[in-house]
């Protein structure tokens, strides 16, 4: 899948969860994310993010951050 759209829908899922505590949003988007999105398409994600973090939302990396936390 195209980065850019995997950073679109990645986007879009954190300000759906924008209105909670980062720590919540953060749990809600990598539910998310675990549920509706395959490993690959995660791991792209997270490959992007570790190159241009300052253009995710901060909840999203955060989210991202959980879920690479749980596969090691």
């Amino acid at each position: 899948m195209r980065i850019e759209t995997l950073t679109r829908m990645g986007q879009q899922i954190a300000r759906n969860n924008q209105a909670l505590p980062p720590d919540q949003a953060a749990a809600r988007i990598a539910g998310h994310l675990r549920s509706f999105w395959t490993p690959a398409m995660i791991r792209e994600l997270e490959a992007y993010a570790a190159f241009s973090p300052e253009t995710l939302d901060p909840n999203l990396l955060a989210a991202l951050d959980l879920l690479g936390a749980e596969a090691r």
